[in-house]
């Protein structure tokens, strides 16, 4: 099977894990207060972290149990072993954890597939802000904001002195 097919089939299920890790994310978000502790890099946790981990996991692991997980609330597994991996999916289930315990809807779900130590298949999911981004090497990119159709996007070459928009987090801006 090529790659393209893979994606076909691949990509649909890999967003409906974002929307309904998502899900899970809301449940904790539309609390009153949302509980953290601290990570020994000192950067919050939550439950909503680890739930979402758990089930990103699980359920990359029924879609194919012999592409290893690497995820930012999970054990990382040796370098040595990591080295041997020709595919990985690389998670964060819940970017943006101190903007989540703010509530300013700035946090999103990241899933993305690696093959040969390049991005091959990665979806971006902002559940507060019902915005979906998708993307693989084989079709491009895609954005789909609420329950709209998706529509390609594109990035283009800058003119000489054309002006750059840069965007930077509101808890790290370096």
């Amino acid at each position: 099977m090529n790659r393209l097919k893979n994606f076909e089939a691949l990509q649909p299920k890999i967003i409906q894990v974002a929307r309904e890790a998502g899900e899970i994310l809301s449940a904790y978000y539309r609390q009153d207060q949302i509980l953290h502790t601290l990570k020994d890099d000192m950067s919050p946790v939550t439950d909503a972290d680890k739930q979402a981990s758990v089930y990103i996991i699980r359920e990359l692991c029924a879609i194919d149990s012999s592409i290893p997980c690497i995820s930012e609330e999970e054990d990382v597994p040796d370098f040595s072993i990591r080295s041997l991996w020709k595919r990985f999916w690389l998670v964060d289930p819940l970017d943006g954890t101190k903007e989540f315990i703010q509530k300013n809807g700035e946090f999103t779900v990241n899933i993305g597939l690696i093959e040969d130590g390049k991005p091959i298949l990665g979806v971006v999911y902002a559940p507060a802000l019902s915005l979906l981004y998708c993307a693989n090497s084989e079709e491009g990119s895609w954005k789909q904001e609420g329950n709209a159709s998706p529509h390609r996007i594109y990035s283009r070459i800058l003119n000489p002195g054309e002006p750059v928009t840069i965007v930077e987090s509101r808890s790290h801006p370096t």
